[in-house]
């Protein structure tokens, strides 16, 4: 598939909670993203009960790892039940149908990763590989020319993708997977105006 254009945001899930989610990211969706817009929605606090679970339970650390991909699952369809001009997409195809109708395509994380699982596509599943990391391969997948993090907070001053994963801005895993994406960029969408970090 041709990365033409193609612009991939992850939503952070701290993002969430924010009262005035909706409007802070259709004006930023509409000024930034472009046509061939596809958006990745974090874990946030569902992803914690798993983590929560996961510490007094001591679940297998794949096993765990899916559970935090279904709750990405979770909170990506409540997203896109809100979202205007959106639609759910599990496959590359998914995509380029969302788009023609001048949606936004919005990843079924689950769908997507377990249909590459089959096809012997693996990722880390593990909790240094959390949704920054899913959003980065998403987008090397894609051929993406762009990758976007919406988050509630930046590194101060400059910062290139190590140096953010040291301050426990992104997983550990994120610096080599965003490698072959040409643009990576930090949004704080929590404040007004978003600042912003590039990290490449």
């Amino acid at each position: 598939m041709s990365g033409d254009g193609v612009h991939v945001v992850k939503l952070g899930g701290s993002l969430l909670d924010l009262p005035d989610l909706l409007g802070r990211f259709e004006a930023w969706r509409w000024e930034e993203m472009g046509p061939r817009g596809v958006l990745v929605v974090g874990g946030g606090d569902a992803a914690d009960v798993v983590r929560g679970f996961d510490k007094a339970f001591r679940l297998d650390q794949e096993r765990a790892h899916w559970l935090a991909i279904r709750a990405m699952q979770l909170n990506t369809h409540c997203v896109a039940a809100v979202l205007p001009r959106s639609r759910l997409a599990s496959s590359a195809m998914g995509c380029e149908i969302a788009w023609r109708a001048g949606d936004l395509a919005v990843i079924e994380p689950l769908a997507w990763m377990e249909r590459e699982h089959t096809e012997g596509v693996t990722i880390p599943h593990c909790w240094s590989f959390t949704s920054d990391s899913i959003a980065a391969h998403l987008a090397v997948r894609l051929g993406s020319e762009r990758l976007t993090l919406l988050k509630s907070t930046l590194p101060k001053g400059d910062c290139g993708p190590a140096c953010a994963a040291g301050l426990g801005i992104v997983d550990e895993e994120f610096p080599a997977a965003c490698e072959g994406v040409p643009s990576v960029v930090l949004v704080n969408l929590r404040s007004s105006p978003a600042g912003r970090c590039i990290l490449r």
